[in-house]
């Protein structure tokens, strides 16, 4: 039986009967009143599946969220299990990363037959970047993560991940705006910051998965079961902003006959793999690069915008911002348009360097940056601009 304050069920109203929900392993039970609180009795199965450390303190969180009262252990054990026969070391890298973001406590991959030394590693560096406060052991037979480890110099919130990401994205776009700017004059220095961007995209990429792994286990900061939901869809689209940009990276490598996934190499063993030499660009080409540097720029400064706005769940600025970027992808759609048919009549295509199609696709990298951020402010108004009107009608 669990004592309930009876503030809690004031602010919901409701008293439930006896039941079972059409939804898997939701019940509904009676609530009994005594002295000071109610009390609610509990399914059995569910006590039995506590750790023994949570039989014995028999404490749980209660987190209410609109008309929802969330019951939880303070002591977690759930996990999953599964067996391959794949060798292959993505299978592995998939199966960590699905068990992960769900939020399971631990999580065990067991082989069929043996696992391979590739594999081995390959979970070990993976769960190194994904998470540095998770435990993982390894061996032929059994891959396993378990509970984390307690490291304070990591951001652990949602809300300080979330921040982290803007920083990132917005020194990603900036680096995105040098590379255009030398990487057919300068190599070593365009290398260099192709693999920054690397690092800067993993960086996104492991905070976007460690705040999806917080809202699974239900320790985002939320007020709501929507702001929930907004965290979730918000973060997807951030990661994804970052695999646009980074996306510039591996237009830039295919023009120099590398393969993207060598960026780790050093940077003088990258030079001596570079195929095209020299890269002639156009002074037709320079005003592209020109309407490159200067569309990325204004990604930037809206993505910024978005921070302000977004962080602080929304404000009556979304809708604007919104409205704004749609205006701003239709007219690079129509710069674009310009750009290409102004070289295509100087130039027969034979005549144009075999590399302009990676140059041109750029462009449409930055569409697609301008649409997701589009995104993100359609998010804002759809979930709180409700909110920043009810504020100014009581303003008045």
């Amino acid at each position: 039986m669990i004592l309930i304050p009876l503030k809690e069920f004031q602010k919901i109203g409701y008293i439930f009967k006896e039941g079972f929900s059409i939804t898997k392993g939701q019940y509904t039970k009676r609530i009994t009143q005594g002295k000071g609180a109610y009390s609610l009795y509990i399914p059995k199965k569910w006590i039995e599946k506590w750790k023994d450390e949570q039989s014995k303190e028999r404490n749980v969180n209660l987190l209410l969220l609109d008309d929802y009262l969330i019951i939880s252990p303070v002591h977690k054990v759930s996990s999953i299990s599964s067996r391959t026969s794949s060798q292959s070391v993505d299978d592995v890298k998939r199966f960590l990363l699905s068990s992960y973001v769900r939020g399971f406590e631990s999580a065990e991959l067991i082989a069929e037959d043996r696992f391979s030394d590739e594999q081995i590693m390959g979970a070990r560096d993976f769960m190194r970047f994904l998470d540095e406060r998770i435990s993982l052991s390894a061996d032929e037979k059994r891959i396993v993560f378990s509970r984390s480890i307690a490291l304070t110099s990591i951001p652990s919130s949602a809300l300080q991940m979330r921040a982290l990401i803007f920083d990132k994205l917005t020194d990603a776009i900036k680096l995105t705006i040098e590379l255009i700017e030398y990487f057919d004059r300068n190599k070593r220095r365009a290398l260099h910051l192709m693999q920054m961007l690397r690092l800067l995209e993993e960086d996104v990429d492991r905070f976007a998965f460690q705040i999806l792994r917080q809202a699974s286990r239900i320790e985002v900061p939320i007020e709501s079961i929507s702001d929930l939901y907004f965290i979730v869809l918000t973060t997807s689209l951030l990661e994804s902003i970052s695999d646009s940009i980074f996306g510039t990276v591996r237009d830039i490598c295919k023009i120099y006959g590398i393969d993207h996934n060598r960026l780790s190499f050093p940077t003088d063993v990258l030079l001596g793999e570079i195929k095209v030499s020299p890269i002639r660009v156009s002074e037709d080409l320079e005003n592209i690069r020109k309407l490159y540097s200067s569309q990325f720029e204004m990604c930037r400064k809206y993505l910024q915008k978005i921070r302000s706005f977004m962080l602080a769940d929304g404000s009556e600025k979304a809708y604007t911002t919104k409205e704004e970027l749609v205006k701003l992808r239709d007219d690079l759609g129509n710069l674009l348009s310009n750009a290409v048919n102004d070289l295509l009549a100087k130039k027969s295509k034979s005549e144009i360097e075999s590399n302009i199609a990676e140059i041109l696709r750029i462009g449409y990298r930055i569409a697609d940056i301008i649409t997701k951020m589009e995104e993100l402010a359609k998010l804002s108004v759809t979930f709180y601009f409700p909110k920043a009107s009810e504020k100014e009608e009581v303003d008045r």
